[in-house]
Formats: structure tokens, sequence, C-alpha cells
């Protein structure tokens, strides 16, 4: 025997078993016969799941894994679920040939430079200039982007000033599905051949949303037409694209100086199709070369934002959120009458579950609406100014407990029999719940003169409020009696109706098919069933969740981490994996089948990701530190997103720094944050002990491991105090288990991603703006 590869299989393995990822990549370099072995499929394999057990391939494979086993009526089941994007990625990568010896090698090289905060390529993608800023130093532009203002708060200490809140973007990353969506920027005519953009027909000018998928490069236009129409916001969440915008031309002449713009609306389906291999384009190749898909972008429908439009301007503002089957969204409104002070606040829930055709913004009149003739006025003129019946401020009461869960839908008390009857099924978006100053009020989410609040965010039942809260705020809505440091809460309350528990008839007398109820109400004497979606009753508990990051001995600045043995992730742990019974599969529902592959239920609460995996937290035979087949599965199906109804605690985890953004892959266990304290800015990268899993590595500074953290050498001067805290972060004896190896970049990387407070992306890549108004793609 001359080297290792001549040992029997069993002694090598244990051998290599102990090697770290970068060596065994430098192994396949000694000669030909190492080269043979460190590249054999089997081998790549072991030690993709020996190293990296948390990759993003290795949950695919063992979620496609999982689908083999199922029946095939079961797995011909999937098709017909609305969610099926992710069953599409998992059908396409089992159908797929994979090449583990060169996914061994990208896995590697990703996480080395994950560890050390080092970029491998990093990508420009120009955006669309603004129509309103041309000025003839580049090519001319259709996009009119007017975001949504954000409160007039900034940060403020001594004669430092710094940024509290940003702006929206213009685009926006979907983590779910890996998917760009941003304004291109194209050329409208063929007057300069200077510029490298794609030229556009006449009829394509307007469509310059494009859905650009990042690991194939496939890219595909969205239909939306951006002439005549001012941008306020774009999101894409659960596979639905929504465009919020106004019209370019006013509606009506709101006093002397203002006027009113209408506002939509615009939701789109974002689909992944299957394709065969021999018809897909070079570009659907992803860099593992195993997944071959297209997208297509299809209308699901429109609806009006605001019954009577909102002008655009600095000072009427609105928060929204969505989910693939709901809309929320919040008015906040300055009052311009003469006699009340307080602003107007509103917020309205809509169902868009339905897909409907019909644009409300082609239709002025409402007359081609379906069911018009049937159609009750949609929005009361007196629950929108804070008044209904007459009364000021407030809404009628009405008997029941409903009174102050819900508001009349018309000006007068319906009747009962005008709420028990439903003349057709409606189509397309419809509001299902409607809350004006009382309810707010009774919720205590009023925001008045000093608004707190800082988004919406939606899951199945429950709309959350998050709000916050800065000891050095200031600015005209800046708190009149600010906090001792820094507090953030969040309020949920119950905002959407639930399936009756009951079994009831769907199908009238006559035959026609008949909605299911909304809810049934259970009384001493009597049983009634609710069926208006704005009458009946929310019932259930308010919850809240707050953190005043009040400080303890430790000066840990946070209650949280003062109530765990380690890092603020101590208290809220990563959520415990599902334990899914493979054997179980076949016999199981299609609806039941997709719920373990979607993200996992809003109800367990997926709190921070930097508790290390023991004993209680893995199913079945696992061992400490280690995942089987099923963990892989329930990690690879974990939410793209901190459960909403926690408190925004990552705000503050490192006072005095305050974080601005941060990208989460909780699935992986990666972790980008953005950090600044007035001149001090930072982005840092840290990676779950979890996620990287080698026998015999330790937490040294080895370059050969890829566990050792790089600073940058330009980073301002620290204080003694924030020395003396990040020593003993650093060497506690629970570091492991939190925050302990964040790596910082180098310092250009602000200005590279953070100029607009936001960063996107997973594992692979993150995703921000720079100072030039370019999309920054940082791949790893």
């Amino acid at each position: 025997m001359r080297d290792i590869t001549e040992l029997p299989c069993d002694l090598f393995l244990l051998i290599i078993a102990y090697l770290p990822p970068r060596t065994c990549i430098r192994c396949r370099r000694v000669s030909r016969q190492w080269y043979e072995a460190f590249t054999s499929e089997d081998i790549s394999l072991l030690l993709l799941r020996w190293n990296f057990p948390r990759c993003r391939e290795m949950r695919l494979a063992a979620a496609a894994a999982s689908l083999s086993s199922l029946s095939p009526k079961a797995l011909e089941s999937l098709d017909s679920l609305s969610s099926n994007n992710l069953a599409v990625e998992l059908k396409c990568f089992a159908a797929a040939a994979h090449s583990w010896s060169s996914t061994f090698a990208a896995v590697a090289r990703r996480y080395h430079h994950l560890r050390h905060a080092k970029p491998r390529v990093v990508d420009k993608i120009e955006l669309a200039g603004l129509s309103q800023n041309q000025d003839g130093d580049g090519p001319p532009s259709v996009l009119s982007f007017r975001g949504v203002a954000q409160w007039n708060r900034y940060l403020r200490l001594d004669q430092n000033t710094a940024n509290f809140h940003y702006d929206d973007p213009s685009w926006w990353y979907s983590q779910e599905d890996g998917v760009l969506v941003y304004p291109a920027a194209v050329r409208i005519n063929d007057r300069d051949e200077s510029h490298s953009e794609p030229l556009l027909t006449e009829s394509e000018t307007g469509y310059i949303y494009q859905v650009l998928d990042l690991s194939t490069g496939t890219q595909v236009s969205v239909p939306f037409d951006v002439r005549h129409k001012h941008i306020r916001r774009v999101r894409l969440s659960q596979g639905v694209l929504v465009f919020e915008w106004a019209e370019a031309l006013p509606y009506h002449q709101l006093n002397d100086r203002e006027v009113v713009h209408r506002h939509f609306v615009t939701a789109f389906d974002v689909v992944r199709i299957p394709s065969e291999l021999s018809h897909a384009s070079p570009g659907t190749t992803s860099e593992s070369g195993d997944t071959r898909w297209t997208w297509t972008v299809k209308l699901r429908s429109e609806w009006k934002l605001h019954f009577l439009g909102l002008p655009l301007n600095r000072s009427d503002r609105f928060f929204s959120a969505h989910t693939a089957t709901h809309y929320a969204v919040y008015f906040w409104q300055p009052n311009r009458s003469l006699y009340q002070d307080d602003p107007i606040e509103q917020l309205a829930v809509w169902d868009i579950s339905s897909p409907s055709n019909y644009r409300p913004s082609e239709d002025p009149t409402g007359d081609k609406h379906p069911g018009a003739s049937e159609r009750s006025h949609s929005i009361p003129v007196g629950l929108w100014n804070g008044a209904q019946n007459g009364t000021n401020g407030t809404n009628s009461d009405r008997t029941g407990s409903s009174s102050v869960h819900s508001s009349s839908d018309g000006d007068t008390k319906p009747s009962s029999s005008a709420k028990a009857k439903t003349k057709s099924t409606p189509t397309g978006p419809r509001v299902i719940r409607r809350m004006a100053w009382r309810e707010l009020g009774f919720y205590n989410l009023r925001q008045r003169a000093t608004p707190q609040l800082r988004n919406l965010a939606l899951d199945e039942r429950n709309l959350y409020f998050v709000e916050e809260e800065h000891r050095w705020a200031d600015g005209q809505h800046s708190s009149l009696s600010p906090p001792r440091v820094h507090h953030v809460r969040c309020t949920g309350i119950p905002i959407i109706p639930a399936t009756p528990a009951c079994p009831l008839s769907t199908s009238s007398s006559s035959g026609t098919p008949k909605r299911p109820p909304l809810a049934v109400i259970h009384n001493s004497s009597s049983v009634s069933v609710v069926e208006s979606p704005i009458d009946g009753p929310v019932l259930g508990p308010i919850w809240v969740d707050a953190c005043g990051a009040d400080g303890d001995v430790n000066m840990s600045f946070c209650r949280r981490a003062a109530a765990s043995s380690g890092p603020i992730a101590a208290l809220e742990s990563w959520a415990t994996p599902r334990r899914i019974q493979l054997g179980t599969l076949n016999n199981a529902s299609p609806e039941y089948i997709m719920g373990l592959l979607k993200s996992r239920d809003s109800t367990s609460a997926d709190g921070w990701a930097w508790t290390a995996a023991d004993s209680s937290t893995l199913s079945g035979d696992s061992k400490p530190g280690k995942l089987n087949a099923q963990d892989v599965i329930a990690s690879f199906t974990s939410s793209p997103q901190r459960w909403p109804g926690w408190a925004p605690c990552w705000r503050h985890e490192d006072f005095p720094y305050l974080t601005v953004a941060e990208m989460v892959d909780f699935a992986a266990g990666v972790r980008i944050t953005a950090r600044h304290c007035f001149m001090l800015e930072t982005i840092s990268v840290h990676v779950r002990p979890g996620s990287i899993s080698v026998k015999g590595a330790t937490t040294s500074n080895s370059d050969d491991d890829g566990a050792g953290p790089s600073t940058s050498t330009s980073r301002p001067a620290m204080t003694s105090y924030q020395k003396k805290k990040i020593t003993k972060r650093r060497t506690s004896s629970t570091a492991t288990a939190g925050r302990s190896e964040e790596v910082q970049f180098a310092d250009d990387m602000w200005s590279e991603l953070v100029h607009k407070g936001y960063l996107a992306g997973d594992e692979r890549w993150v995703l921000g703006e720079d100072e030039k108004g370019r999309i920054t793609i940082v791949r790893f």
C-alpha cells in the first residue's frame, strides 16, 4: 500500500471524514488516482452530507427522495394544488442527473466565501431610470416610481444624525422561489446605439418589469404596462406579485392645493413550469446543472386600493402586506378638517384567492363589473371618514359581541335577512374586514400624531402590527415620551374569518351553488349562521409581544438576552422541526403532502436561527448535532421569515448599533446583517454552527477549515466598552450557540448593498442596492 486511496473503503471513509471540505477539494490535484477517488459520486455525496447537511442541495435531494415514496396518484395530485412552485422544483431536481462531485465543490466554495465574508462574484443590474428625472444623462424611461413616504423620523445624538427609515426599493426578491422582480433598463428608441440595453418595440414599451431566476438565468417579462402610472410599491410573496400604483392623471380636486389620484392594486401569479431538457434554452441551467424549468406570469386580479384615491405627496401614507390568499392595507392620512386634528386611520383586508380578469382601472364607471347590478357599495363613506350613521369619529354600536370587531357594510344597520342571503357567488377580490378609528382604538393600534408603525404582517388568520420607538428618534413624528433605550412591539389581532367547524349545506333549495358560511355562532337559544364577510365576527385573543431593551447588569440592552444563558438567540430558539413519518405519505391526502413542502404553519413560533441543534430538536433516532432525512425535509420547508408575532428584537440586538436590515436563510442557517451607529457602519455574516459539521474541526482561525473570521482592516475605531463587549461575546462558553462568529465584510460593501436599507437573498447570494441605483448581487 502506497497511499490512502488503496485502503479498504471503510478505512478510507473513516480517514476522510476528518478532513475539512477545502482539503478534500485540494486532494483532487495530488494524482490521477486521488482525483478518481475524491471525485467519486458516492464519496462526494457522503462528504456533502457530512460537511454541509443543511445546504440547499442536500435539502432538495432529501425532499425529492421523499417524493419517490409517494404513490402515482398522490404525486399527480400535487400539480392540482395552487402552491406548486416548490413541487415543480422538486420534480425537476429528482428527474435531472446530478454530478455530486461538482455539487460538493460548488457548495464547499460557497461556504468558504460565506465564512470569510468574501464575495466570489459581484454582479450589477441596471435599473430603469425615472421618467421625471430625464436630464439627458441617460436613455429615456417610461417608469415613474413614486414610493410611499416613510415617517418623518431620524436618529439624532448631539450633532450626529442617521437614518431611521428607508424608502421602499423599486424591486423585490423572493427567497421562496429564488426570483428577482425589477424594472429593467431598456431603450425605447433607437437614436442612441451606445447603450447596451435591449431595444423594445412600441407595443412592448411599457413592459419593463422582469422576473429573473438567479439560479438558472431565465428571465420573463411581467405583463404590466407601467406607462401612465405611478408605481408606489412592488412586492412578491408566496408566488403572488403585487403592484400598488396610481394613475398618472388626477381623478378629482381635493382642495385648492391638492389633487387625488386613483390607486389600484394589480396581482399576478408567478408560476414555475417544468420544461423538457431538449427544449430548455442555454440560460436555463443552474450552477450544478440539475434544474430545468421556466416561469410564467399570469394576471390574478385587480382591485381599487382606496375608494376615493390618495394624493401623491409626503403626507398620506399606507402600509400593506399580502399572502397567497389575502391582502391587508392600513391608511394614515392627515385630517384636512377644520374641526378635527387626529389623522384619519383605516384598515381593510381583502380576500384575493379568487382570480378575476376584471380590471377596475379600465372601467371608471364600474358598469362592466361582473354582477354590478347586484353589487352594493363596497366602501361606505362614513366608515372612511371616521363617522357612521351621523356619529362623529366612531361607528354606531350593534348588539352582540361582534360590535367591537366589525363594521357594517352600509350607512344603515343591515337587516338580519340581508346578512343571511347572498344573491350570487362573487369572483375576484372582496373585502372581508374593515376597521376604522373605533376598532383600531380598541386594539390599541391608533397611531395618532406620533406614529410608531414599522410594517404589517399577515399569516393564515391574523394581522400583525409591528411598532418601534427609539430613544434617539427625532423629527415631526417622533414620540413625545421616548423609551429608555429602544422599544419594539408586535400586536396580533384575529382578522380573517375561520372555516366553520361543523359541515353545512353548500347548495340552496333551487340547486344553485351557495357560498359556505364564514362562521357559526352558537348561543344559548339559537344557532346563527354568519355569511357576510364584513359583518361576521372574528373571535380570538389579542397577541402582544414587546421588548423595551431596558438592559440588565450585564448591559445586554434586551430582556431576552438577559433571560437566557447565551446571546439573544437563545430564548427565541430555532423552531423544532416537524416529525415526518415517510411510511405514511402514500396514504396521506394531497393537502397534507403539500403541507410538508410548503412553509411551516405560522402558529409555530419561528424565532431566531442561532440555537445549536440538540437532541430535543431532532426527531426519531437522530443524534445531537446531526440531521437525518426527516429533519432535512423539515429544514427545507421552514418559513423564509420569522413568525410575524415576535417583536423585532433583532433591531436592537447589538445596541448601540441599530440593525438596519437582515437577510436570513432559516433553513440553511445563514444570516447577513447590516448595522450602523451613526458614522459606524458594518455588514457581517454568520453561519449557524449546525450548518457545517466537520468531525474533529475546531473553531480555530485556521484557513484550511474555512472557519477563520476575517475582519476589515479599515473598520472605524471602537471604544473600550465595545471592544470589551465583543471580547466577552467571543470568549463566552455559550458563544457557539449564538452570534459568536460573525465575520465582517469590507467597509465598501455598505455603499454597494445598503443604500436602500434593504437586504435579500439566501445562502447562495445576497442582494442590495448601491448608491448609483443599481442592484448588487453578491454571489458566494
